[in-house]
């Protein structure tokens, strides 16, 4: 098993000529034949994150300008 890379909780895998995606709980989220394949993933995966983020952020920003207005 060697460690390709980790970013923000996800790590990836090479075990016997297969790639794979775990959480920081070593669930399986992906496996793949090819390491582009599951760094698409993780990728997909981050960027969601971010956005997620973005618009809670966001939406917090606009509840205290809403409550200061009161």
């Amino acid at each position: 098993m060697k460690l390709i890379y980790m970013a923000d909780g996800l790590f990836l895998y090479r075990i016997n000529n297969r790639f794979y995606v775990t959480d920081q709980h070593n669930n399986v989220l992906k496996q793949a034949k090819t390491v582009g394949t599951c760094d698409r993933y993780v990728l997909k995966v981050l960027h969601s994150r971010r956005a997620a983020e973005r618009i809670a952020s966001e939406k917090a920003h606009q509840d205290s300008n809403k409550y200061l207005s009161i």
